[in-house]
């Protein structure tokens, strides 16, 4: 080959080299910008985020149950501490901060950086030590050692209150549970958000947030937005000053205020605490809940805890049996199902129903009464809880229709209250039903209920015949006090007839009469309606697995409300193995008092004055009777 036919070889050699290098650079330059860009871009910008503030938990009077604690952060400026004409050692520097952070005097020179202008050296320590070091530091001449802001989450209530307000923490990613199998959720409850006002953001796995209670159903109101910082760092790494419009300021979370009034929760705990103390039970549980709203006024479980120190409680101490917990109603279901008969106008209050001496034989089992009656009225068969009249006013509605109406009621089904955990109960589908079963769902039993079902279906007896939602939350505030949403009551449905309603707030009310099976929650002068529940417990053989009911263990209860004619408000009490004897473990000897003295102080705070009429009929009932024109 020739000279000059080598030489136009390697031109054209060069030449496709260099048209292949353009043609790449121009695809990296045009396809691949971006990609490089950012790459770039993240070579010499770092960003750094700006927590925000949590919102507060508050009662209905703005009283704070959870709020942050304010706290600094120790920040170093590795930059400004080791220039300058009166720049220290970092051994200087150590000796005024390690001792009263509780770092050792190695660690401190360790974070010492000239590279470095951000570096957290102690987290959450208080103003006033904040305060302190940061005079020191200023004696010293030092430059670059800065106190930011940082908070940390308390529940100045403690006990009070904890199986509603919940905790905040660290939680790892949990495999979901399945509703459908009757497992408890922890996720968000579906709550009705007014003008579709929630903020749609996504829950953090693995990491801080609301754990329990209202910290974890309203997480994303109260948690807010964080904002963030850009700064510009050399090649080397080295940060530089900050970028001139990038930032942005955090947006702090939201208030929660619920219907809770803490004057009235202090009553219930301090008199669910003493009862406690007294009997002994294994589980205890009070809701009050205002009939006319569904407003929940409050709620106490016990075992509890102290969500300041949530990681040291018990499981048990954690449970929310108020709204995650079933027990079988027991007698305090022969409303619903009185209700029903009296709905359908099947009978009247003054119907009599032979009650077959305290023992009849129905689908190959017999059914006693705790006393042996014989003809009663349908006012009389609540009045004295007899299991068999109950039991044949649901025979008189027939199992379709009895099974309908105690849906109908919310039974087996969530109430939506805006808390997580909360359960559906057991009400076997009718086709599921053993030919007694009936005769022992109007008695409560065969049927499982959590107390906010209870005293929910109670509350529509009360109010005149309106099923409501259960209320929890009353508004959500801004950090600057717009009001984001405010939360209205909500009817589900209609249920019994305001004349059936009245009906029933003439038997229950004799029921704390002289005659009646709950005397000890009588509160003078108010007409006080309520009934009484006495449930034999459902266990376990642990050998053969199968289940009995024990005759010396019980769970008792009784929901009432007051003054009958105007409710102020609807109360349970339920008591789980109370330790007492065994002819006094019942409803009207275990449960009502505790309804009494929680009842008597609530009124007295309330400012419910009782009728002079009633005080007066109860010193002198014949002077009363004979003034009535009654005999």
């Amino acid at each position: 080959m020739s000279l000059k036919s080598r030489a136009c070889l390697a031109c054209y050699g060069v030449g496709t080299i260099f048209t292949a290098l353009s043609a790449r650079l121009i695809f990296l330059a045009i396809n691949q910008h971006d990609k490089y860009a950012m790459i770039a871009h993240k070579s010499y910008i770092s960003k750094v985020l700006i927590p925000a503030r949590r919102g507060e938990i508050q009662d209905v009077n703005g009283n704070s149950l959870a709020r942050n604690e304010p706290l600094k952060n120790v920040v170093l400026d590795g930059r400004l501490l080791t220039s300058g004409k009166h720049a220290k050692t970092p051994a200087e520097i150590a000796d005024i901060l390690a001792a009263p952070l509780g770092l050792a005097p190695d660690d401190v020179i360790s974070r010492i950086n000239p590279e470095r202008m951000y570096v957290p050296l102690k987290k959450k320590i208080s103003e006033d030590l904040a305060a302190e070091l940061d005079r020191k530091v200023q004696a010293a001449g030092i430059k670059g050692v800065t106190f930011e802001q940082n908070f940390e989450r308390i529940y100045p209530a403690h006990q009070m209150l904890c199986h509603v307000v919940g905790f905040y923490g660290y939680e790892d990613a949990k495999p979901e549970a399945n509703p459908e199998k009757g497992e408890a959720t922890n996720s968000e409850p579906n709550t009705v958000e007014p003008d579709g006002a929630k903020p749609k953001t996504e829950k953090a796995v693995g990491s801080f947030r609301g754990i329990e209670g209202i910290e974890r159903s309203m997480d994303n109101w109260l948690a807010g937005q964080p904002g963030w910082r850009y700064f510009e760092k050399d090649g080397r790494g080295k940060e530089l000053m900050n970028l001139a419009g990038e930032e942005r300021a955090p947006r702090h979370g939201a208030s929660v205020r619920l219907t809770v009034d803490l004057n009235l929760q202090q009553i219930v705990e301090s008199e669910l605490e003493a009862a406690c103390k007294r009997l002994r039970p294994q589980k205890a549980t009070v809701i009050m809940m205002r009939p006319e709203t569904g407003e929940i006024l409050a709620i106490a479980n016990r075992p509890t805890y102290d969500p300041n120190d949530a990681k040291n409680a018990k499981p048990e101490s954690r449970f929310n049996f108020a709204i995650a917990g079933t027990v079988e109603p027991g007698s305090t279901f022969k409303a619903v199902t009185a209700a029903g008969a009296l709905n359908y106008r099947l009978v009247t209050p003054r119907t009599e129903i032979y009650c077959e001496n305290g023992a009849w034989a129905y689908g190959g089992l017999v059914l006693h009464d705790h006393h042996p009656y014989g003809t009663l009225t349908v006012s009389q068969i609540i009045e004295h809880s007899s299991n068999i009249g109950a039991a044949k006013l649901a025979l008189q509605m027939g199992q379709e229709r009895y099974y309908n109406w105690v849906r109908n009621f919310g039974f087996g089904q969530q109430t939506g209250i805006a808390l997580p955990g909360e359960v559906r109960g057991i009400l076997h589908p009718r086709s599921k039903w053993q030919p007694v079963s009936i005769t022992r769902v109007a008695m409560g039993h065969e049927v499982a209920a959590t107390p906010l079902q209870i005293i929910t279906a109670t509350c529509a007896i009360a109010n005149g015949g309106k099923l409501m939602m259960p209320q929890l939350i009353h508004e959500i505030r801004a950090d600057n006090g717009e009001v984001l949403a405010s939360y209205k009551p909500q009817e589900i449905r209609s249920v019994i007839t305001d004349t059936t309603a009245g009906q029933m707030r003439d038997a229950l009310v004799k029921v704390t009469g002289k005659q009646g099976t709950a005397k000890a929650a009588h509160i003078p002068g108010y007409n006080t309606a309520g009934k009484t529940g006495t449930a034999q417990k459902l266990l376990e053989d642990p050998k053969t697995g199968k289940k009995y009911y024990s005759h010396d263990k019980h769970v008792t209860s009784f929901v009432g409300f007051v003054p009958a004619e105007k409710p102020a408000f609807c109360l349970l009490v339920i008591v789980d193995e109370a330790k007492v004897s065994g002819h006094e473990d019942v409803g009207g000897l275990v449960a009502a008092p505790i309804f009494r003295t929680i009842a008597e102080r609530s009124l007295a705070y309330l400012g419910v004055a009782p009728d002079p009429a009633l005080l007066q009929q109860e010193k002198n009932p014949n002077l009363i009777l004979a003034k009535s024109g009654r005999n």
